[in-house]
C-alpha cells in the first residue's frame, strides 16, 4: 500500500472502520492489532454497530498516529488477519 504523504500531516487522528460477520469475535482482534501499533489507544472508545439485518458488525476506532509507518502497519496487520480468518470482511 502506498501512502501519498502530501495528503497527510502527522501526527494526526486516524479513523478506521473494520467490518465483519456478526458472529466473529471482532472486537478483541481489532483491539489487539490497534494496540500493537498505537499502545496509547483507549479501548473504551471503540464503537460497535450491528447491521440492520444483524448479519454484520462494524467497529469504528479513532487512533492517534505519529507517522505513516503506523498507518501502513495497521493496514498490513488487518490484511494479514483477513487472509488467515473470516473475522474481517473490510477495512476502511
Amino acid at each position: 500500500m502506498k501512502l501519498d504523504e502530501s495528503l497527510w500531516e502527522f501526527p494526526c487522528q486516524f479513523p478506521l472502520k473494520i467490518m465483519g460477520p456478526a458472529t466473529a469475535p471482532l472486537r478483541p482482534v481489532v483491539e489487539e492489532i490497534v494496540l500493537r501499533h498505537a499502545p496509547q489507544f483507549d479501548t473504551s472508545t471503540v464503537s460497535i454497530r450491528m447491521s440492520s439485518t444483524g448479519k454484520h458488525q462494524s467497529i469504528t476506532v479513532n487512533i492517534y498516529v505519529e507517522r505513516k509507518e503506523q498507518v501502513l502497519g495497521l493496514y498490513a496487520d488487518f490484511a494479514r488477519h483477513k487472509e488467515d480468518t473470516d473475522h474481517i470482511s473490510l477495512v476502511l
